[in-house]
């Protein structure tokens, strides 16, 4: 018996138009227009959150297209294919019809022209689906045989099959939304585990989408609008960035330009100032290695190809004891040279005037400059003069730290380098092979180089200078009459000390350091009392304490090192375990850059502003980075910034033998004179006028040392009659400031 001939079902031609306007070329152009303007995930919601959505999104358009050809042809060629492909784009446009419910009525709004179709495309898609299913089952009904595909079980089984698509897509999001529930309780044991659950199963880029308040994804949406629960506060997401990963979450951007993580050179890590970029960078230093002085003037110039003025702004790490003693502003050719004053009038200025430039501290060692405005698609240069005393590594040989961005606002791109060009009237070396030497006369001798901007903090591109020990003065400009500084040194060694408290940092910028740090604690005397206590990660810091060396060792070599930890509790612990005991102590605190304040340190700053005695505090940071803590610390002079000029262990070590007595050190020693007359040229050798500068500085930090505030206003006299930027006075470049210094 013959089988009957098989006839295609007739074709309906409105049905087959609206197919195609609906289920093809609307999704089309939605999917290009949000790709390309991201006008939905900058207002409501981001619906490609990542490539897979993207593939996802797309999958409707050119399924639904494959099975319009198969129904045109009306055979059952390809009728399997054609079924598959259909029950899953049915999935997927429920799926994004739900998405885009709450925005249905954006649709009766005429003004908006072809945007009011794009809360449209998902329901549309969808009612092209169906009717492409029901065609697709005509075709199928006067097949010979009967497709699994085309049944009702059929249809389940590729919605069931969509819905674990979206399901597994959206696994690394809804654990990091566990996490995050977690890491926000109330209750410091669930906050702990919702950290450790986020470092093994977390999304960071899901995290990063938190910390800049970037709108979620489809699942985060209907979450948010179907249910009670609140998102996270970009606050409290940027703080959790940084206990998980350790790193600020200003180091990585998500992603604004699909579809992966950017790091910070790629772009401007801050949002606001997108455009920037730093353009050049000259560094001038001239060093006298017998005044144990050098004078830098650090030339930057600002770009910025937005469309905005925006401010730049950077952390600057200066060396050890050097000071800003000059800002310029290049202004239509002119040069403006900046006004010192107390910090609060020259922060005012800055932020009433709003701008154009202002330097203040920012913690030991550190500085803040802010410029404003950069103006949009042009340039701004500027200058600062930085007094620097030289490092004594011993009486014959001084050392010279450079000056560099530990945290910053724009971008650096690779073909720009620092230009850095240092004379010195004696032999100088470096053990950076970005320097080479490019002349020498009898009384110069100059190193010049461009220097990456990674390379900047690191300790090989310090320069060593060759000296010779002659008694030091220069006169004193910034005094009426004969008044001179002179400069010595003295070896000194610090009074015995009783105990001393290590604070070590556990987070992820430490680990790599462990060996050589257990192994500089064998340096330390048996009969000494030894405390250590921990800044751990998982937020315990100040349950973990070991007494002794090898106690402390053996707990080092143990310990989970990862994240970032909150040093601040550990802190205190070791302020307490300072004071408790009587006599001479210190603390001594190793750690990674803390960018986010986790814990206020303000109550650790109280421990040295309202009693009488503090422990010394040293700090000494295992990798460039702005922190914190040292910011609420500044100003206080028992809180030592210890330079890093080797390797870790070799740093660490020395600062060890020289805490404890074991090591002496050599310091510079500075006073002031008036005088009948200047000493003759065989009583000692003139160095520059900057010796006054540091003198002044010494003065300043004396008098702040006493803790008494009335003698503040003295010593912002004194720094700004010398033009210095100390933690009581700033630097502001206006035309329009008028201060009473």
């Amino acid at each position: 018996m013959l089988k009957p001939e098989y006839k295609p079902p007739p074709l309906n031609g409105v049905h087959q138009g609206f197919n195609l306007f609906a289920g093809v070329i609307l999704p089309a152009i939605s999917i290009t227009l949000e790709a390309t303007t991201h006008i939905c995930a900058n207002s409501f919601l981001d619906p490609i959150p990542s490539v897979w959505y993207l593939m996802l999104a797309i999958f409707i358009p050119v399924s639904q297209l494959h099975v319009w050809f198969t129904v045109k042809r009306g055979t059952t060629e390809r009728l399997v294919l054609a079924g598959w492909l259909n029950a899953l784009s049915l999935g997927v446009s429920i799926f994004y019809s739900i998405v885009f419910i709450p925005f249905l009525p954006l649709a009766a709004v005429p003004f908006i022209g072809i945007f009011s179709l794009l809360p449209l495309a998902p329901v549309l898609s969808l009612v092209a689906a169906i009717i492409q299913r029901h065609q697709l089952n005509q075709i199928a009904a006067r097949a010979p045989q009967k497709f699994f595909v085309m049944r009702k079980v059929g249809l389940l089984t590729g919605l069931v099959l969509t819905a674990a698509c979206i399901g597994l897509l959206e696994l690394p999001a809804a654990r990091t939304r566990y996490g995050l529930k977690l890491a926000t309780s109330q209750s410091l044991e669930t906050r702990a585990k919702g950290i450790h659950f986020l470092r093994e199963f977390g999304s960071r880029e899901y995290l990063l989408r938190a910390c800049y308040g970037q709108k979620g994804g489809p699942i985060d949406f209907l979450i948010h609008v179907f249910t009670t629960q609140a998102g996270i506060d970009v606050t409290d997401a940027q703080e959790i960035y940084y206990r998980v990963t350790g790193e600020p979450f200003s180091s990585l951007r998500p992603q604004n330009t699909r579809w992966r993580l950017r790091s910070r050179d790629e772009l401007d890590f801050d949002s606001d100032e997108k455009g920037l970029s730093l353009s050049k960078s000259r560094m001038y230093t001239k060093a006298d290695a017998y005044g144990g002085i050098a004078y830098t003037e650090w030339t930057l110039v600002f770009s910025n190809e937005s469309a905005h003025a925006r401010e730049a702004r950077a952390e600057v790490q200066l060396p050890p004891g050097a000071l800003v003693s000059r800002l310029t502003l290049w202004a239509d050719g002119a040069e403006l040279e900046a006004v010192f004053a107390k910090r609060r009038e020259v922060t005012d200025t800055y932020q009433q005037l709003r701008g154009p430039v202002l330097i203040t501290t920012s913690g030991r060692d550190r500085i803040l400059v802010q410029c404003f405005p950069v103006p949009a698609h042009s340039e701004m240069k500027i200058r600062i003069g930085i007094t620097i005393p030289l490092l004594l590594e011993d009486l014959n040989t001084a050392r010279l730290l450079l000056p560099h961005f530990i945290n910053r606002n724009f971008r650096i791109p690779d073909e720009v380098t620092h230009s850095v060009r240092i004379e010195s009237s004696t032999s100088i070396s470096s053990a950076s092979t970005a320097f080479m030497t490019t002349g020498f006369t009898a009384d110069m001798f100059a190193h010049h180089g461009h220097i990456p901007e990674r390379e900047m903090s690191n300790p090989r591109t310090s320069i060593l200078i060759v000296r010779h020990n002659f008694p030091i003065w220069s006169k004193d400009p910034f005094q009426s009459g004969n008044f001179m500084i002179q400069q010595n040194y003295e070896a000194r060694r610090p009074k015995h000390l009783y105990r001393l408290v290590l604070v070590v940092d556990t987070s992820a910028a430490t680990p790599e350091l462990i060996d050589e740090l257990i192994a500089a604690l064998a340096s330390i005397p048996a009969a000494l009392d030894f405390k250590l206590v921990v800044a751990d990660a998982g937020g315990n810091s100040h349950n973990f304490i070991a007494s002794g060396v090898k106690q402390a060792s053996a707990f080092l070599s143990n310990a989970t090192f990862g994240g970032g930890a909150d040093n601040v509790p550990a802190l205190l612990k070791a302020c307490d375990l300072a004071i408790e005991k009587p006599g001479n102590n210190a603390i001594v605190w190793v750690h990674g850059p803390q960018p986010v304040e986790l814990q206020t340190a303000k109550g650790l700053r109280w421990r040295w502003t309202t009693g009488g005695y503090g422990p010394l505090l040293y700090s000494l940071q295992t990798r460039s980075g702005s922190d914190q803590i040292l910011k609420t610390l500044d100003g206080i002079d028992e809180v030592k910034s210890v330079a890093r000029t080797d390797k870790f262990g070799v740093d660490f070590k020395r600062l060890l033998q020289r805490v404890t007595g074991q090591m002496t050190t050599i310091e510079w020693v500075r006073t002031s004179k008036k005088v009948d007359s200047l000493p003759y040229p065989n009583e000692g050798i003139q160095t520059s006028d900057q010796l006054a500068r540091l003198w002044a500085n010494d003065e300043v930090t004396r008098i702040l040392a006493a803790k008494d505030e009335s003698l503040n206003d003295a010593a912002t006299m004194l720094a700004a009659r010398y033009q210095l930027v100390t933690p009581v006075t700033g630097a502001v470049v206006s035309d329009q400031a008028q201060f009473a210094y």
